[in-house]
């Protein structure tokens, strides 16, 4: 018996055949928006993979002016003129509704502080990459103390009825606030640290043995290419810090990072951001209307990365199919390495450090430590040039252990090196909107186990094609959840899967 909640058996939007003059109107100029939108998520992509370090200063101003550009077309009468005249001819409608809400928050916004903060997010990247190299925060400090004064003006014009953070955390999430998201991170905070205290000590030395840069290129190909991911309309690529750029119409790119020594780097951050670029590219292969053609907000991406790097990735199932694969790739590496050896490794847990090393039990106590630091900078309550040694005794609260620098600290993250503030408790939500989807999913398919060890994947995708992909940004995230699941957002689920996997000891 499933407690799916029903959802209408159509899309939540008209294909073309059946859509109005107002709805093809607004589609033909987002589409054009989303063309030039293309052209500067481009050059975004090449400074993080392929600019050569002294074009830095130009692909900023490029990006400047490129932005610009972008701001005035989403904020053109003809848009406004566009998005009323489907208001007018269908009340309510989706498209209509998404459209609305880019247009009033760019609206907000003049193009002198659109291009100072493209200029101010480009050197910023720069700067950062540069202080986490030499381990040395004043390096960034400027940068930072710059992104935060743009951010905090950009949140006064936006407005907010409680605090500054809510109107930049409402960009990445909408409807989500800072006084929903604390509780969320109290309700974690306990079984967590309950569960990390019943860890054996962590046994990962198969996992560090030699796993050559080429094999972990090709394995990582592999999986994703049978996992739904199309390289007909992506591609993978190295960088420091592994993101995935939806550039383009059927072009979708996935970044990520080799270390020799440490297998789950770039294994599960490519399954990671495959399931972004997944998420992506349903909206082409589903043929979506541009108005409609994303994620609405960065939980609901983060439900795909997390849920198949981890729901998916690290269970048992999924490795009975894959791991006589990595022993042909890896016949050294895996020597005399039993499925059960390496399924324990790949789930042990422990305090660490580096949020893009931690385990998905920990990795929640990572993001209460950001939450807490960003929304006090935003707040007013914490200065940049405090943030180093406010790092270190939030690690202290929620760890119970202190970074031996900055590298390992306050450096390690590159998403307030481009005025990303509110960002970081998106990955939390995506863990909790997974594990939700996931304990409906696996009630109507009720052979996911089966699936998992066989290989298919397709009907997992169709599952996700009918409840998420379809609707694109219809839904806020906690529509989402209540359309899928009958109820609202909810961490019991996420303590119940943390609890079964880890719990055993």
């Amino acid at each position: 018996m499933t407690t799916t909640v029903p959802a209408s058996s159509s899309a939540s939007w008209l294909p073309d055949a059946e859509a109005t003059d107002a709805h093809r109107a607004l589609r033909e100029y987002v589409r054009e928006l989303r063309d030039l939108s293309s052209a500067a998520s481009l050059a975004g992509w090449d400074q993080q993979t392929k600019l050569p370090p002294k074009g830095q200063a130009a692909r900023g101003r490029t990006l400047g002016a490129m932005s610009a550009m972008l701001h005035e077309r989403r904020t053109s009468p003809e848009f406004d003129r566009l998005i009323s005249a489907l208001e007018d001819a269908a009340p309510n409608d989706p498209e209509a509704r998404g459209a609305r809400r880019g247009f009033d928050l760019s609206t907000k916004l003049p193009s002198d502080h659109v291009r100072a903060m493209a200029e101010a997010s480009s050197a910023g990247y720069g700067a950062w990459d540069q202080a986490r190299n030499a381990d040395e925060f004043t390096i960034f400090l400027p940068h930072l103390e710059r992104l935060l004064e743009l951010s905090r003006e950009q949140a006064e014009l936006y407005g907010y009825e409680s605090e500054r953070y809510d109107a930049l955390h409402d960009l990445y999430e909408e409807g989500s606030r800072a006084a929903d998201i604390a509780p969320m991170f109290e309700a974690l905070r306990e079984p967590t640290n309950r569960l990390l205290d019943l860890q054996p000590e962590p046994d990962t030395s198969i996992l560090e043995r030699s796993w050559h840069k080429e094999g972990q290129e090709r394995f990582g190909r592999e999986v994703i290419t049978r996992m739904g991911f199309d390289f007909d309309a992506g591609r993978l690529d190295e960088t420091v810090h592994p993101f995935c750029s939806g550039v383009g119409q059927f072009d979708t790119r996935l970044t990520t990072r080799y270390e020799e020594h440490w297998l789950p780097c770039a294994l599960f951050g490519t399954i990671h951001e495959a399931g972004h670029g997944m998420y992506e590219q349903a909206f082409d292969r589903l043929g979506l209307p541009a108005t409609l053609g994303s994620a609405p907000g960065l939980g609901m991406h983060e439900s795909q990365s997390r849920g198949f790097e981890n729901v998916i990735g690290r269970s048992r199932p999924f490795w009975e199919f894959w791991y006589p694969r990595l022993q042909e790739v890896f016949p050294e590496a895996t020597a005399g390495v039993s499925l059960d050896d390496f399924v324990r490794q790949i789930n042990t847990a422990k305090r660490s450090l580096v949020r893009v090393e931690a385990d998905e039990l920990s990795y929640n106590l990572h993001l209460g430590v950001r939450f807490e630091l960003e929304r006090a900078m935003m707040n007013g309550d914490l200065a940049a040039k405090d943030l180093p040694e406010a790092w270190n005794a939030g690690f202290d609260k929620w760890f119970g252990i202190t970074p031996p620098s900055d590298k390992f600290g306050v450096l390690q993250d590159v998403h307030w090196s481009s005025g990303s503030f509110g960002y970081f408790p998106t990955y939390t939500l995506g863990n909790v909107y997974a594990a939700q989807f996931a304990e409906v999913a696996r009630l109507d398919l009720p052979n996911w186990d089966d699936l998992l060890r066989a290989g298919e994947y397709a009907p997992i995708l169709a599952w996700f094609d009918e409840h998420v992909y379809r609707h694109g940004d219809a839904f806020t995230g906690r529509e989402f959840v209540q359309r899928i699941t009958g109820g609202p957002v909810d961490v019991a689920p996420l303590v119940r899967y943390l609890e079964d996997r880890f719990g055993q000891h």
